[in-house]
């Protein structure tokens, strides 16, 4: 029995002079939440892949992400001074974070094409990923000497995070240039736009900028201000990005990133031999139909309108229906039911009898699905708000 309690004894000395080597501080612990809850979230962004497959790409993004954190914590903890052997965990994926969410922006709006070509994407984060398991693997003497000094093989490394600047940048312009193109197709597609414009993803592209942007203040800031102040502000804004992350993946649906006219069932098909006049006589045929369809049946009334359901109705084609709205109105799909919408609200907005009516209530009947949204699209027409329209009339 004596024994056995000089084992345990033994046991917790050991303990306590290992933690008595680890430095804990309010840093370290929030770059701990930081990593806990972005390895939670990128879990279950995966697991929901099943059901939205676009979530597989955000989960991976969001994991490689923070696994980045550890490096931190571990140097913040003193960790890989008492266990030199961590030096060089293969959790470096600067090839890979910004590629990843790249993938996800493509895939959440239907324009990633071949396998092919999302293994092309991944294959430099690929590489790096293969490169820093061989690094960890050596022996840790090796590791040591270029982690305390600067040799061939540091240069080899520093090199690598150098050009994967550039390398993100590349994919940054990319992102921002799809997102801003998915605008514009999203407007000739939806009536009501809100969840569909992504701009929450181009906001995450922006804060990584602005977020890495602030790290060069270490250059100029003495070290140990660096990290007494900024650098827990940092950690604890970045925090709250992965959580707001993480959510926004989970409430991000499925977008229509084009017109498909393969999904077109029933069109009416216009001969190939059809004179000019024919067939502005069907343009004009058609958009009276469209404008009927608007007017007498007022069908801009449904808020999740969009360019798929009227062509059906109609029996055209999406792109022929975009053209068709395009030549007569010079609007877009989006303009040309809000415009419907916007008319029918000052009508209420006008009538006494609507004075009951909430702002909330006039945005439901004319068709809106938000009140954010009616107000914005009110004032695009009208250039004031619908609180100062009905005070003027």
């Amino acid at each position: 029995m004596i024994q056995t309690y000089n084992h345990l004894y033994i046991h917790l000395v050991r303990i306590a002079l290992y933690l008595e080597g680890i430095h804990y501080n309010i840093t370290s612990l929030i770059d701990i939440l930081g990593l806990v809850q972005g390895l939670f979230l990128g879990a279950i962004l995966i697991l929901e892949s099943k059901k939205k497959k676009p979530t597989l790409f955000l989960g991976l993004f969001l994991l490689t992400y923070s696994f980045e954190l550890l490096n931190a914590v571990l140097e913040d903890l003193n960790i890989l001074d008492l266990h030199p052997r961590l030096l060089f965990l293969p959790i470096n994926f600067l090839y890979l974070i910004i590629p990843l969410f790249y993938l996800y922006v493509k895939s959440i709006t239907n324009s990633i094409t071949t396998r092919k070509n999302v293994i092309f994407i991944l294959l430099p984060g690929i590489i790096e990923f293969i490169f820093f398991t061989v690094v960890f693997l050596l022996p840790t003497q090796v590791k040591l000497d270029t982690w305390n000094t600067t040799n061939a093989f540091g240069v080899i490394l520093d090199l690598l995070t150098l050009v994967s600047l550039p390398y993100s940048i590349y994919y940054v312009v990319r992102i921002i240039k799809h997102i801003n193109s998915h605008r514009k197709k999203a407007e000739d597609y939806y009536s009501n736009l809100d969840g569909k414009l992504l701009s929450w993803a181009k906001g995450v592209i922006l804060f990584i900028i602005i977020f890495h942007s602030f790290w060069m203040i270490e250059i100029f800031q003495e070290d140990l201000f660096f990290k007494t102040y900024t650098y827990p502000i940092l950690s604890a804004i970045n925090v709250i990005f992965i959580f707001w992350i993480g959510i926004s993946g989970l409430r991000q649906s499925k977008v229509i990133g084009s017109k498909d006219e393969s999904s077109d069932e029933n069109v009416e098909i216009e001969p190939l031999d059809d004179s000019q006049t024919e067939i502005n006589e069907i343009q004009d045929k058609n958009f009276q139909r469209l404008v009927h369809l608007m007017v007498e049946e007022a069908y801009y009334k449904e808020p999740n309108l969009s360019l798929a359901d009227v062509a059906k109705t109609l029996q055209v084609s999406q792109r022929k229906l975009s053209q068709l709205i395009n030549t007569n109105t010079d609007q877009n799909f989006n303009q040309f039911v809000n415009y419907y919408r916007v008319e029918e609200a000052k009508k209420l907005l006008k009538d006494n009898a609507y004075n009951n009516l909430s702002m909330l209530g006039i945005a439901y009947d004319a068709g809106f699905n938000s009140k954010a949204s009616f107000f914005s699209v009110f004032k695009k027409f009208t250039s004031v708000t619908p609180n100062t329209f009905k005070n003027q009339v």
